[in-house]
C-alpha cells in the first residue's frame, strides 16, 4: 500500500496523497504566495481582483488534488 506524501498514512488507490492532506498543504502554500507575492491586491478593485484570482495558476493548481 502506498503512503500519503504529506501525512504518511496508507492510501488505498489513486493518487499518492489524501485529498484533505493535499488541500491543507496547498492552501497553506497558496496563502503564503497570495499574501506575500501577489501584486494585484494593491492595483485592482474588488471585482477585478476576483476575476484575476479565478484565472490565477495558483487557483488551478489547488484544484489538482481533487481531480487526480
Amino acid at each position: 500500500m502506498a503512503k500519503c506524501k504529506f501525512c504518511g498514512q496508507g492510501v488505498r488507490s489513486g493518487p499518492i496523497f489524501h485529498t484533505g492532506c493535499w488541500e491543507q498543504a496547498v492552501n497553506k502554500l497558496a496563502g503564503e504566495i497570495c499574501d506575500e507575492y501577489c501584486k494585484f491586491p494593491f492595483e485592482l478593485d474588488y471585482e477585478a481582483m476576483v476575476d484575476k484570482c479565478e484565472r490565477c495558476p495558483m487557483t488551478r493548481f489547488k484544484e489538482f488534488g481533487g481531480k487526480v
